[in-house]
């Protein structure tokens, strides 16, 4: 899939239908008894300033991708019925629960079983131009994306005559990369057995608020004791931060408890040919590809005037068993990560020793950071409300990655308020890419930029590689 900003996405303009709750859904939610299964660590954290700000920006998550050849509209509201029916976690919501004085007490689910989960159709117009129809598009989103509610989704398609593309949006809470992948793949097979008049043959799945279930059972059945070895190696790592979430060790010029509407960067970094040297050279040092690119990261930050080790968190997916591997859902925890470099080495030299870093953070991640942070109390200090984060997500090894490219599969993101640098590798068929989101100063704008060129740089050089070119960049 390619990644695209929201602000940049430029759609061929067409007719906007959507497929929304029917009356007796949105009914049948108003009166949704409370799950007796709580919102996840990662909901949690994530619903905490949804009620404080209900008009705020959202972190939500799209996807878009081409249908060929003239669009059976019935056909894809049965496929996007099928997908809703199959996927317990997309008919899951959440309601603030308050006390006898109207404060906020809490955070109730809800679920809407399958057989009452009924869409229709809405029409939204034709908008004349591409800026138009984005717009209406992020109207959409804002709409329909709110993580308190109704559950959380816009599900639409963009039609034309001979054409049409599929647009769909989750709030961050029930869905995380891996899924938009799960979901091209899902709804593009459903559509084509519904238009061939066949039922849709897909693999079985879990369900997300099962996840969630057993998530909250085992953080409670087992709280981490002041002996454990793993308490102490995050407690280590926060100190090492000096006390507080892992920050970008560049300075980007924002004072503590200040915010700046997003400032989002995207490039390209390595083609397909350069990408697969580069990993050979990294697997010749005994590491992989995605430790040469986190030393790459460190290289650069010493580079530009970081001192000590680079300390960072990076996340890392729970699917581990088969049952969640086809499942529509937010299954991440992070892995705490100390990265140690010297210039000598270079990034593919270096990847050994950094997958041995990445290697003891997973083994703190054992110990999710759902029990670490309540453990640790005090000692730990939220200086700011983001941390410093590089994801990495391989979507080649994802469902239906070989069609991504002739469908214009796109993952889009979109743009919030933020008090940290943020980074995400996104490896695909077509090479690697570099995500970044910052506080959109002018210093910090430079900073990131100057960032991710040198690194860019020290991967171009070990790749043997020339045709690494920015795609996007804004502030």
């Amino acid at each position: 899939m390619r990644v695209a900003l929201i602000d940049g996405y430029r759609p061929e303009p067409g007719r906007l239908v959507e497929f929304v709750r029917s009356d007796a859904t949105r009914a049948a939610a108003e009166v949704a008894a409370p799950s007796p299964v709580p919102p996840s660590f990662n909901q949690l954290f994530h619903l905490a300033t949804a009620d404080r700000d209900p008009e705020g920006p959202r972190h939500w998550l799209c996807l878009a991708f081409d249908l060929p050849g003239a669009v059976d509209l019935d056909a894809l509201h049965r496929a996007f019925a099928f997908f809703t029916a199959r996927h317990e976690g997309l008919r899951s919501g959440f309601r603030v629960r308050r006390g006898p004085d109207g404060t906020p007490a809490g955070v109730d689910r809800f679920v809407l079983p399958a057989e009452k989960y009924e869409l229709a159709r809405e029409d939204h117009g034709e908008p004349a131009t591409p800026e138009e129809l984005r717009e209406l598009l992020r109207a959409r989103l804002a709409a329909r994306c709110h993580p308190l509610g109704e559950p959380p989704h816009l599900l639409s398609a963009i039609v034309r005559p001979g054409s049409a593309t599929v647009f769909c949006g989750f709030d961050h809470g029930n869905t995380d990369g891996w899924s938009l992948a799960l979901a091209v793949h899902e709804l593009g097979a459903s559509y084509a057995a519904f238009a061939a008049g066949r039922t849709p043959e897909l693999p079985p799945t879990g369900s997300f608020v099962d996840y969630c279930a057993e998530e909250q059972a085992a953080l409670g059945a087992h709280p981490p004791g002041p002996e454990d070895p793993r308490l102490a190696g995050w407690a280590a790592f926060f100190a090492g931060c000096g006390g507080t979430l892992p920050a970008f060790p560049l300075d980007l010029g924002v004072a503590p408890g200040s915010r700046a509407p997003q400032g989002s960067e995207l490039c390209r970094l390595l083609g397909p040919e350069a990408a697969a040297a580069f990993e050979d050279r990294c697997r010749a040092h005994g590491g992989t590809f995605f430790t040469g690119a986190l030393t790459a990261f460190a290289l650069a930050a010493r580079h530009l005037g970081a001192e000590g080790p680079m300390r960072l968190v990076s996340p890392l997916h729970t699917r581990h068993e088969d049952r969640w591997a086809h499942a529509m859902g937010w299954f991440t925890t992070v892995a705490p990560l100390t990265l140690d470099v010297t210039a000598a080495e270079g990034a593919a030299a270096g990847a050994a020793r950094t997958k041995e870093a990445f290697a003891a953070g997973r083994r703190l991640a054992e110990l999710p950071v759902a029990q670490v942070l309540p453990a640790l109390g005090d000692r730990v200090r939220r200086a700011k409300d983001d941390v410093f984060m590089v994801s990495y997500l391989d979507y080649r090894r994802l469902p239906g990655s070989e069609g991504h490219a002739a469908a214009d599969a796109h993952q889009i993101a979109g743009a919030t308020t933020t008090d940290e640098a943020q980074f995400w590798f996104t490896r695909t068929h077509e090479g690697l890419f570099l995500r970044a989101r910052y506080p959109g100063t002018d210093r910090a704008a430079a900073v990131v930029h100057l960032f991710t060129e040198t690194v860019r740089g020290i991967l171009e050089r070990e790749s043997g590689a020339g045709d690494a070119a920015p795609l996007t960049a804004t502030a």
